[in-house]
């Protein structure tokens, strides 16, 4: 019997999340939209923190992952939406309804892929390939919830 603790694979499924049997990513996204949730209730910097430091972190065990197992992107690896979900919700900050808004939209462009998400997503290898299909759809996100509580503050 191994007991060894994998933490590469605890770090790629944000501790257990991608092994979801039923939408992982969203999944993933949620615990984005809670640990935004938590890092705006320490501090409006602390996401700014967060983002870099779980990006590299993600990029690093991306690439040992699909070292080990050859997958690419596997299904299992969230820490990408949880990443991108930061994102997305970094103007909503403690808004509820832009923060529900952004989680939806999110998920939306994850799907979606537009360019160059979708380019991020087939041409780019490795970790970084992974994490930034997600970082992009973060952006696209960012950007209409900037605009939507543009709109919902001028109206």
């Amino acid at each position: 019997m191994n007991n060894k603790i994998d933490f590469n694979k605890i770090i790629i499924t944000f501790f257990g999340i991608g092994l979801l049997p039923i939408a992982p990513g969203t999944f993933g996204s949620l615990a984005g939209v809670l640990l935004g949730i938590i890092a705006f209730s320490i501090n409006n910097i602390a996401i700014f923190i967060l983002i870099p430091i779980l990006f590299v972190t993600g990029i690093i065990c991306g690439n040992i992952h699909q070292n080990k197992t050859g997958r690419k992107d596997d299904s299992i690896i969230v820490i990408d939406e949880v990443v991108g979900q930061l994102i997305a919700m970094i103007y909503a900050k403690d808004n509820i309804e832009l923060i529900i808004i952004s989680f939806i939209i999110f998920r939306i462009f994850d799907i979606i892929k537009p360019w160059p998400a979708s380019y991020a997503d087939k041409k780019i290898d490795g970790g970084l390939g992974v994490m930034l299909d997600d970082v992009f759809a973060g952006l696209y996100t960012a950007i209409v919830i900037i605009g939507i509580g543009y709109f919902i503050n001028n109206v």
